[in-house]
């Protein structure tokens, strides 16, 4: 018999000695916190929760991720309507699997918009919404591509090189792959060549 501890006996107590340190509350929100109010009042038998994301320091706006009982997942966007109290304000669902969101200024006026990456059979897919004036939520890009990246111009505002299939090559030949890089131009992305 080995008298010295299993590798997963001594990860298990290092984690308890660790998490037990943090005190009570270091993982938890306070139980009258409006976005767990907001969770406990939405989600319905067979929803998971992938995601909750305040999109401000007052979480007056919460971008929620959710998986469906229907096999597709849903970002749910909730606007406090009054303390305590959430409105359902647009839903998305964009692809099979949802992959990340960022909040980021990627066209330069100073507003943040919403970042999203999906995937969607062999495509990775990418939406861009913005606030409007009205605050109603809008996708200013959205595309698909085998790989998506986002790189910043000299600038610092986000451009999009997505990278797909032509369907260019001849019997027997590997796939052929073109990149297309996407810039804002007149408050919108188009496309455009590649420097």
């Amino acid at each position: 018999m080995n008298p010295t501890p299993s590798a997963a006996w001594r990860t298990a107590l290092v984690a308890a000695l660790l998490l037990g340190g943090l005190g009570p509350g270091a993982c938890a929100r306070s139980p009258d916190d409006p976005v767990l109010t907001l969770l406990r009042t939405t989600l319905k038998r067979g929803d998971r929760v992938v995601l909750v994301r305040a999109l401000d320091p007052q979480a007056a706006s919460v971008a929620v991720v959710i998986d469906t009982p229907a096999g597709k997942p849903e970002l749910r966007f909730y606007e406090q309507r009054g303390p305590g109290k959430y409105a359902l304000a647009h839903t998305v669902q964009e692809g099979d699997s949802f992959k990340n969101l960022s909040v980021e200024d990627v066209d330069g006026d100073g507003k943040d918009e919403i970042v999203t990456t999906w995937e969607g059979g062999h495509l990775e897919v990418i939406d861009v919404l913005a606030r409007g004036a009205d605050h109603d939520y809008r996708s200013i890009f959205q595309n698909a591509g085998r790989q998506v990246e986002k790189r910043y111009d000299p600038a610092g505002r986000v451009e999009f090189w997505i990278t797909s299939r032509t369907y260019d090559e001849g019997p027997g030949q590997p796939p052929a792959y073109s990149t297309t890089v996407y810039r804002l131009s007149g408050g919108k992305y188009v496309e455009a060549p590649r420097k």
